[in-house]
């Protein structure tokens, strides 16, 4: 099974840095805890961030099931509209797109994306046709131009909007420039028809992509054709506005964040499992939340994190931690868990029992939370041939990294406040983002 988690989140993770705190397992840590269909979860109040109608222009369905190839476990998926700018018409909806909190960014298979939809190239001051470049921890790649789109999630809609259109054939000739890697060109290499990058930046890498570097340093994201046959390509640096935006940010209203609730799930796992993403933070009835604690991010969009579990005298504390829908598993370097050695679990965690772990994230200004989650044997789930899999986990091969993936999100309510937008919906008091909220 492969393990998924982009190197476009790692490498922001990196440049960080922090303290850490301490808490032990929690017997409950569902307390803002909704189901997709919205029933009350342990004692959340009815109506709280929760969607009384299938019409809501703000909602979308979100589903975890085997992906486009049924072969895939613990990827969280959307269906994404997108049309020619200003057509009502020439539109195409595109299914299992992975939803990932991780990256900033629509990238879509250029397979999935027809021809006749006839989206206009995204393209720099001297009309050159502009490409991205993304690079995973697997060495695969993503390469292609960059186009314009409207972006229709629901009922709301991103006019105009940069996509990168990955694995197009009429650009695999400098793929070289992103990476000597394994470049994407279908679901099978991807496991999703496209990502979604709905992370707290508003943009793919704002003021770091603007310039180059002193000595003409390249910024690895944006390139641009030098002729018309696109032979030739360089680096280029790029305005945040065209680069991939958040594109929940890029809505006309419900614009300042958003949650992701996700329906609970056996520990054995399920085939598939529900949730729903709702748009905005204190902007209707449906997306109040009061009574959650708000976790302002350090530096790089961060939180600190510690775990702890009965059996240990000592806590494991992480400098930098963050939530993941994008990755398909809890990932942390401990000596204390077995890995798996072989077979398709290989690279996760194999324990002989499952082990329950209490997580208190802290964010700026000493804000806590506590919660929980297990890590079972990585061999024994792939077995039941399940997509959801909330026991799955394993060694991120980076010191003081806490990836906390799409398990962490199951059986609970997340919110997420994009950076530089503020709400009075969420917390006791009016919230700037980034910041998660729980």
């Amino acid at each position: 099974m492969k393990r998924f988690f982009c190197l476009l989140t790692l490498l922001t993770v990196l440049v960080a840095c922090g303290g850490g705190s301490s808490s032990g397992p929690t017997a409950d840590d569902n307390s803002n805890a909704v189901t997709a269909n919205g029933t009350n979860v342990q004692g959340m109040p009815s109506g709280l961030g929760t969607s009384n109608s299938q019409a809501d222009a703000n909602v979308i369905d979100l589903i975890v099931d085997g992906g486009p190839d049924g072969s895939q476990a613990n990827l969280l998926y959307a269906s994404v509209t997108i049309c020619k700018p200003g057509s009502t018409s020439l539109c195409k909806t595109i299914d299992h797109v992975l939803v990932d909190t991780g990256s900033v960014g629509l990238r879509l298979l250029a397979t999935a994306v027809p021809a006749d939809l006839q989206l206009p190239a995204a393209k720099n001051a001297k009309g050159n046709v502009l490409l991205g470049c993304a690079n995973f921890l697997d060495y695969s790649f993503a390469w292609g131009p960059l186009a314009l789109a409207d972006v229709k999630l629901g009922g709301m809609t991103a006019t105009n909007t940069p996509v990168h259109l990955v694995g197009h054939a009429d650009y695999v000739g400098s793929q070289a420039n992103c990476s000597s890697g394994n470049a994407i060109v279908s679901a099978s290499d991807l496991g999703a028809n496209g990502i979604l990058g709905v992370g707290l930046s508003q943009q793919d890498c704002g003021s770091i992509c603007e310039t180059l570097g002193g000595s003409g340093q390249s910024n690895g994201k944006y390139f641009a054709c030098t002729n018309f046959a696109c032979s030739i390509v360089t680096n280029t640096p790029l305005a945040s506005d065209k680069q991939l935006q958040q594109v929940i940010a890029r809505f006309p209203t419900d614009n300042n964040g958003f949650a992701i609730q996700m329906d609970s799930v056996r520990a054995a796992g399920a085939m598939t499992l529900a949730g729903k993403m709702v748009f905005g933070l204190g902007t209707r009835s449906n997306n109040q939340f009061p009574n959650f604690q708000v976790l302002a991010t350090r530096g790089q969009g961060l939180l600190t994190g510690a775990l702890r579990r009965d059996a240990w005298a000592f806590d494991l504390r992480f400098s930098s931690a963050f939530l993941d829908t994008g990755s398909n598993g809890i990932y942390f370097d401990t000596y204390d868990i077995v890995d798996c050695l072989t077979g398709v679990a290989k690279g996760f965690y194999c324990p002989r029992t499952e082990l329950v772990f209490g997580v208190t994230l802290e964010g700026a200004y000493f804000a806590q939370v506590q919660r929980s989650f297990t890590i079972a044997n990585a061999a024994n789930l792939f077995q039941t041939g399940r997509a959801a899999l909330p026991g799955l986990g394993g060694p991120i091969n980076a010191s003081g990294l806490l990836d906390l993936g799409s398990p962490f999100f199951y059986g609970r309510t997340v919110v997420l406040g994009i950076e530089g937008r503020t709400s009075t919906g969420v917390g006791a008091s009016l919230a700037t983002g980034p910041f998660y909220a729980l």
